[in-house]
């Protein structure tokens, strides 16, 4: 089943982004350093479309190898179910 482009939901949890930036209001994400290793993984479909969560983010930082292991072999197992 192909992801669906939501912009209010983060791209690897699927939970809401809490990102304010099309209300015209500053926003959370603004203030926070998102690791460039970890835009890399954001699907391809989502890149610059859907923010990121706070606690994704969060989790990457704490631990990169266990985030990798908990989203992105998720978000493999749902592109193969595309085909």
């Amino acid at each position: 089943m192909k992801n669906q482009l939501n912009e209010n939901i983060c791209p690897f949890c699927k939970s809401p982004n809490n990102c304010k930036m099309e209300s015209g209001s500053k926003c959370w994400c603004v203030d926070v350093k998102v690791p460039t290793q970890l835009l890399d993984l954001v699907p391809t479909e989502f890149k610059r479309k859907a923010c990121i969560c706070l606690q994704c983010i969060n989790s990457y930082k704490e631990n990169p190898e266990l985030f990798k292991s908990n989203y992105c072999e998720k978000l493999l197992i749902e592109e193969k179910d595309e085909f």
